[in-house]
């Protein structure tokens, strides 16, 4: 005899649960997203991996009397820190673009969103433009001995405004196609 008492299952709130997430829609799959690069259309389809930006505020502690801390949201951290991978081409694509940035200390906009099968054009609520930005690159190693491997160049997008289109005025010329 089972130890356990008052236990019943509910196959039918199951279900109910099932339906209501069904009903929120199709679910984001991480590799379907598209960024794109102010000036330089060729590298939207060479980025392999990124982030969608934090969304943050700094944390302001505060004391009072016998030691209660109270912990407050306080500024809104707008510069942010974006990992980023670009795959390489044999013709350079990749270094040309990352080379003149520097070089030229250019500041860029770039955009990212979700997108998929399902909205080819990204949605509003998960586009984002990041604003003032420049990259820098890590090293990357060549080696006669891994000929399977691609050349990925990782590096960090620095990003000194994040304006996501569903919340950002219309003045920004924000939209969901990014």
């Amino acid at each position: 005899m089972a130890n356990i008492h008052d236990v019943h299952g509910n196959v039918p709130a199951i279900k109910k649960n099932y339906k209501r997430l069904l009903g929120l829609g199709e679910g984001v799959a991480a590799d379907e997203f598209i960024m794109e690069f102010e000036g330089d259309s060729d590298i939207r389809f060479l980025v392999q991996s990124t982030q969608l930006p934090a969304l943050a505020r700094e944390v302001i502690e505060s004391y009072g009397p016998f030691g209660v801390q109270f912990n407050q949201q306080g500024r809104y951290k707008n510069a942010q820190d974006i990992p980023i991978t670009i795959k390489e081409t044999v013709k350079g694509h990749a270094y040309r673009f990352l080379r003149d940035l520097v070089a030229n200390k250019r500041y860029i906009t770039i955009k990212l969103t979700a997108a998929g099968e399902s909205y080819l054009d990204g949605n509003r609520h998960t586009a984002v433009r990041l604003e003032d930005c420049w990259l820098e690159l890590e090293g990357v190693d060549l080696s006669v001995e891994d000929g399977a491997s691609l050349v990925r160049p990782s590096g960090t997008i620095h990003a000194n405004w994040c304006s996501w289109c569903d919340s950002d005025s219309g003045s920004m010329g924000l939209s969901g196609n990014i």
